[in-house]
């Protein structure tokens, strides 16, 4: 949903009168911490498709828990742009849950196929069954959404509010330096 949010905010910012080019003046602090979370993140998807382990059976919660710790860090460094500070709620909120759940996020199995039930019972990787011992339950991938161009999509609370802030974040800076206003100076 991220990118259909990112795509959305481009899309409605230059129907507002924004310029692409202004995304080249925002001052994004801290880019290696998003890179580095969704490496891990990434790693963690692809050996758990593999059905490949990469260690004790703790690593791999341990390293998709330190990439929300990574993204966080990334939050607090750009706090002052706008929209960061809604997107950081995001990023708490589902690095919570994980955290809560034994590094994995939680997903209600009742949008699932049954071969995603399977490998989700499992719970390697990034996501994890929805159970009776899973801890904060609205805070998991529950919801879901199929959409046309998107596809099938489950989501959690958190989720939302991630979309929200990076289409904030972008709306406003393709909007920022155009019409009336000069790098930074109202007019």
């Amino acid at each position: 949903m991220l990118i259909g949010a990112l795509v959305l905010a481009v899309v409605v910012g230059l129907l507002a009168g924004g310029k692409l080019k202004n995304l080249s003046y925002l001052p994004l602090r801290g880019a290696w911490l998003v890179l580095g979370a969704l490496f891990l993140q990434a790693v963690l998807s692809w050996t758990a498709a593999k059905g490949l382990g990469i260690g004790p059976r703790w690593v791999g919660p341990l390293l998709h828990i330190l990439s929300y710790v990574l993204l966080l860090a990334f939050t607090w460094v750009n706090r002052s742009l706008p929209g960061v500070r809604v997107l950081a709620a995001g990023v708490f909120l589902n690095g919570l849950v994980i955290a809560v759940n034994g590094g994995l996020m939680p997903v209600a199995p009742g949008v699932l196929p049954p071969w995603d039930i399977a490998r989700l019972a499992k719970g390697v990787g990034i996501h994890g069954l929805m159970s009776a011992r899973t801890r904060l339950t609205f805070l998991s991938d529950r919801f879901y959404l199929a959409a046309p161009v998107l596809g099938r999509q489950l989501f959690s609370v958190g989720d939302v509010l991630i979309d929200v802030g990076a289409f904030w974040l972008v709306f406003r800076s393709l909007r920022a330096f155009s019409g009336t206003e000069e790098k930074g100076v109202s007019g």
